[in-house]
């Protein structure tokens, strides 16, 4: 579900099945005191290699009184190292796109998940035709906006974090998130809307790249151009041939999901489109050749994208300029790829 309600001014996205199946096995939220890093579950650190930490905080928000939950991939490094918060899609929560946390975080990247309440798993509680009317009251303007609130204050807690002890560089860090979370991603990286005679912006002036993950359509009042020239900061975009989200009227097209690509000036910024990609590739759920194909390709590009932002790495570039002499294994997942640099 990418469109909010027609008189919303900002654009949501649904990760439909592939949430729902995705979600299962996740265990409950874990109540330890705010602040304090909790126990990850014995399956969660049995899964993780030697050479990362998986570390689950309750934080909590005193501002705007609202839980933050997050897990956090973290690579044991004496050096601090770059942090990449990403945002779920709705109904998703901190315990989703492990496959891409823990990589970037293998890779010497941090990722930081946090669950967005009010656009997160407890939308799912209804069945039927109920569940429906929850997923469109969470996906709201008011969700958007907690949401890349939430971005920011977990950006300032993980640099104040004690039990960091200092652990992440606070000149390094990205945003990424998939669907709805990619509605997120572009407002912390610099996107605005229209509210009646409001211009609203929420830009979070730390963050140095952003990846884009099956970016949700506008509604038909707000215009691109406006809304996404105002971001100034590397992106990297990736949907699918085949990434849908089919329900009447809150739906986004393929050819949809590159609009922001096409409307911002800042560069360098990519477009990748995966053949035979569907919404649910970037999540953890889904099994097959073909989809495991897709997440490593995503996952190549994706770290070579940070890599890029956050180092100047020079092969890293290379391989964004042209995935397809560089990497042929990447460049035969994708129908298409496009560099503006």
């Amino acid at each position: 579900m990418d469109r909010l309600k027609p008189t919303r001014p900002i654009a949501a996205a649904l990760l439909l099945s592939g949430v729902v199946l995705g979600l299962q096995g996740c265990g409950g939220l874990n109540r330890a005191a705010r602040g304090e890093a909790t126990t990850v579950s014995a399956q969660a650190r049995a899964q993780a290699p030697a050479s990362i930490e998986i570390l689950e905080f309750d934080w909590h928000d005193p501002v705007r009184d609202r839980p933050v939950p997050v897990r956090l991939y973290l690579p044991r490094s004496r050096a601090p190292v770059p942090l990449v918060v990403f945002s779920h899609g709705l109904g998703g929560s901190r315990f989703g796109y492990r496959h891409l946390g823990q990589y970037w975080a293998e890779h010497g990247i941090a990722s930081l998940h946090p669950q967005h309440a009010g656009s997160d798993r407890a939308v799912w509680s209804e069945r039927g035709l109920s569940a429906l009317g929850s997923l469109r009251a969470a996906a709201s303007t008011e969700n958007a906006i907690a949401r890349v609130a939430d971005v920011s204050y977990a950006i300032d807690r993980a640099l104040a974090e004690p039990a960091l002890g200092g652990r992440i560089d606070g000149q390094r860090i990205g945003v990424a998130g998939h669907s709805f979370g990619a509605n997120t991603a572009l407002l912390a990286a610099g996107a605005r809307f229209r509210q009646d005679d409001t211009v609203l912006s929420f830009t979070d002036h730390r963050i140095r790249g952003a990846i884009v993950l099956s970016a949700p359509s506008l509604p038909a009042e707000q215009d691109p151009f406006f809304v996404y020239s105002s971001i100034a900061i590397p992106t990297l975009h990736l949907t699918g041939t085949r990434d849908t989200t089919p329900i009447p009227g809150l739906s986004t097209m393929p050819e949809q999901r590159r609009v922001p690509f096409d409307s911002m000036g800042a560069s360098p910024r990519y477009l990748g489109v995966f053949d035979g990609g569907r919404h649910s590739m970037f999540s953890d759920w889904g099994r097959g050749e073909e989809v495991e194909r897709i997440r490593a390709s995503a996952r190549t590009l994706t770290l070579a994208f940070w890599r890029e932002v956050f180092d100047r790495d020079a092969t890293a570039s290379a391989l964004l300029e042209a995935p397809q002499r560089a990497a042929p294994a990447v460049g035969g997942t994708l129908a298409t790829w496009e560099a503006q640099r």
